[in-house]
């Protein structure tokens, strides 16, 4: 705890403001929306199918508004864990245009989300609480304002109220503020495009311990998927290793002419 506080996690950074953390406490609104919007016109099929394209878009963001490139190498691990989540959940694809519309909006925002949750840490030099302390709220109060416009104000009002719903909101809070706090971590510490990897395989493994746990039934597709999608999630985390440990290499070990050069200089 002591290491905790000496290091501000749990304090806000002082340079923090709403207009510098507005562009990704829109894009996760954005994410929240079009994501509920996509489930509630598409079959759970074409939203998981379609947030596949989250990868391509995310690698096109990164290369086009940064100028960051992705390794080959990193480019040909992603081929099976691709096809491994397609092979999981493909059931369907029931389309339609009002479903299509929102689902290419949900992989836009979600992609920008993922990529802002890189990008804001190093521009605004804040940890992932700090960034988090200051974008929930305001993802809070923009959604509140839409709330009249998604759902029925009616029912709402209307809704009773017991404890064991309190909890169960209370707790899925909890949780919520679990997930959004790892995926800062994780995407400050690695990437954008390894934070959407480890998605998918979350996703395989949500199908696995459906399984494996309370006996949900599978098809021998399911099971190729999942086998697929974990041989390509291992292949990925491989060839990033090595990339790693290549880079440090070049930038620790000293070339022949500096070797040169450094004798001369002794000498």
């Amino acid at each position: 705890m002591t290491q905790i506080l000496k290091n501000r996690l749990f304090q806000p950074a002082q340079n923090l403001t709403v207009i510098k953390i507005l562009p990704i406490s829109l894009a996760f609104c954005g994410y929240v929306v079009f994501n509920n919007l996509s489930l509630v016109f598409n079959s759970i099929s074409f939203y998981q199918v379609t947030k596949l394209l989250c990868t391509p878009a995310i690698i096109g963001i990164e290369y086009f508004i940064y100028g960051r490139s992705t390794h080959a190498r990193v480019l040909m691990a992603l081929i099976p864990v691709l096809i491994g989540v397609f092979i999981t959940v493909f059931t369907d694809l029931d389309v339609n245009t009002i479903g299509t519309v929102f689902a290419i909006a949900a992989i836009g925002a979600n992609s920008t989300y993922t990529v802002f949750g890189k990008v804001k840490q190093n521009e605004l030099s804040a940890n992932p609480m700090q960034l988090l302390y200051l974008q929930s709220v305001v993802s809070g109060i923009i959604l509140t304002f839409c709330i009249p416009f998604f759902d029925n104000m009616g029912e709402l009002m209307e809704f009773e109220w017991s404890f064991d719903v309190v909890f169960w909101v209370f707790l899925s809070c909890c949780t919520a503020f679990m997930v959004n706090f790892s995926f800062f971590l994780l995407v400050g510490k690695t990437s954008p495009l390894t934070t959407n990897v480890v998605g998918y395989f979350k996703t395989c493994m949500v199908f696995l311990g459906g399984i494996l746990m309370f006996a949900t039934k599978y098809t021998v597709q399911n099971i190729i998927g999942i086998s697929v999608t974990l041989v390509g999630v291992a292949w990925y985390t491989t060839v990033k290793y090595n990339i790693d440990q290549e880079k440090k290499r070049q930038v620790i070990l000293p070339t022949k002419n500096d070797s040169v050069s450094n004798a001369g200089s002794s000498s």
